[in-house]
């Protein structure tokens, strides 16, 4: 078994990806089952935050626009004042994913770059130019 360092590990506390999660059952159901996957060890933060991302993408277009803006409205904050596990389990984790899927075609960014805050856009602009890609709408 591979060990992850401790720093990469989900917080036990109510976290920015716990508050996430609970906006919609599709995000919840994802977190609770990769904690089940993982238990007894904590779940890598930043397979939170993929999984998120990809449960995101599935069902885009049936979460509520008040529940997608508070998604994005929390990463902002995650990125501002979260914790690094956090800041990297949105950032790498979560935006990185959802500008792959957009790569891959399975997912048009540009629905939700309207509502990316500073440093999300910065983040994924970064991503952009390290991986010499072009993510819609940024």
């Amino acid at each position: 078994m591979i060990r992850v360092r401790h720093i990469d590990r989900m917080p036990r506390d109510e976290s920015y990806l716990e508050r996430i999660s609970d906006l919609a059952p599709q995000l919840r159901e994802v977190l609770a089952k990769l904690k089940a996957e993982w238990s007894p060890e904590v779940v890598p933060v930043t397979l939170v935050g993929t999984g998120l991302a990809e449960a995101f993408v599935e069902h885009f277009n049936r979460l509520p626009k008040s529940a997608v803006r508070s998604i994005f409205e929390l990463c902002e904050q995650a990125l501002e004042d979260g914790s690094a596990q956090e800041r990297a389990a949105l950032s790498t984790g979560f935006l990185e994913s959802l500008q792959h899927a957009d790569g891959r075609k399975a997912f048009d960014f540009r629905s939700v770059v309207g509502l990316l805050g500073p440093k999300s856009r910065e983040h994924c602009s970064a991503m952009d130019r390290f991986w010499k890609a072009t993510t819609s709408g940024l």
